[in-house]
């Protein structure tokens, strides 16, 4: 194995020489050829490059610094986190988790950069080696670090439900979104304050963040449901007749009266598409007779049972609403017919 260390350094020697030819033609083959090597030994000649007053080979310094630099290397890492140049210390803070608990350090005094990205850089690096680090991230103003936190938490195994809480009280609705994700991937982070949390952030969300908190809370403390039921919100029907699925709601008692007398039209509409339960035969039969509902949430009903199984009563009513004098419905009714 030695040997080949003194074969690969022997090697790269005629390149790195060439780092100083009076050539630049020579010196760019030299830095392109020392990358297709790969040898990290090559980093002593791309130090000095850091200094040349061709910003190309000076890029290239930088490359070859994130490429090959390792803990030896710390005097290097400290110089760049010093440097007056944002390019060399956002380098830095991406590269300092190689030097161990001095690179901690660094990305200590990183975390509090005047440059914005070069904050996010040292965060997000000192939260990937150092868990201790998140809840003093999660109150840093910046709201890039504190979505960079919650990214990095919904990927730990166990998670502190004090940090979930953190999360949820957030200003960012990108953050709280992160947190009700990790509550969904792991139910028993479920506690009642994380409850009590969500109850009151469901009445100032709306949309698809609305039906993820009350997919949530369905089984747990549904208090609310009468006031979720009766939003139309496209989002938010759509991502929540899908949790009323998978928890079997025709099977629930008092469900199906329920939604009759609170749940919108549009949620009616795309629950009973394609159920085929007793109990949602039995609703949407008795929406299809019920003429305070709307015509086109009629129609609709009937439109979506082209092509599906229907039962001999609700048959029964499709003929006689294909002699109805509303037209949309009449129209929809002799359509299904002529399928059957």
């Amino acid at each position: 194995m030695p040997y080949f260390r003194f074969a690969d350094n022997m090697s790269i020697r005629p390149a790195l020489a060439k780092l100083n030819h009076k050539d630049v033609r020579q010196r760019r083959r030299a830095v392109r050829h020392l990358f297709e090597l790969d040898n990290p030994e090559a980093l002593e000649g791309f130090e000095k490059l850091l200094q040349d007053p061709d910003p190309w080979f000076r890029d290239k310094a930088l490359e070859a610094i994130e490429k090959w630099a390792a803990s030896k290397d710390l005097a290097l890492i400290e110089k760049l986190s010093k440097s007056g140049e944002n390019s060399r210390r956002l380098l830095a803070a991406r590269i300092a988790t190689r030097a161990d608990g001095a690179g901690r350090a660094i990305l200590e005094t990183l975390s509090t950069d005047d440059e914005a990205s070069i904050r996010l850089a040292a965060w997000t690096a000192r939260i990937s080696v150092d868990e201790n680090s998140i809840p003093q991230a999660l109150v840093v103003k910046d709201r890039a670090v504190r979505r960079a936190v919650a990214e990095r938490v919904s990927r730990l195994e166990n998670v502190d439900s004090r940090i979930i809480l953190q999360l949820l009280d957030d200003e960012s609705e990108t953050v709280r979104t992160s947190a009700i994700g990790i509550i969904e991937a792991d139910s028993s982070t479920l506690n009642e304050e994380i409850e009590s949390r969500l109850n009151e952030l469901i009445n100032t969300s709306n949309g698809e963040v609305k039906a993820r908190i009350a997919s949530i809370l369905l089984s747990s403390s549904p208090i609310q449901i009468d006031s979720w039921i009766e939003d139309s919100n496209t989002s938010f029907v759509n991502r929540f007749a899908r949790s009323l699925r998978d928890t079997d709601w025709a099977a629930k008692e008092g469900m199906s009266d329920l939604l009759k007398s609170n749940a919108s039209e549009m949620l009616l509409i795309r629950l009973l598409r394609g159920e085929r339960s007793e109990t949602g035969m039995i609703l949407r039969n008795e929406l299809l007779m019920d003429d305070s509902r709307s015509e086109e949430m009629r129609s609709q009903l009937i439109e979506d049972l082209i092509g599906r199984p229907i039962s001999e009563s609700t048959l029964s009513l499709v003929e006689e609403l294909a002699k109805s004098d509303l037209e949309l419905i009449s129209s929809s009714a002799r359509n299904l017919l002529a399928e059957q």
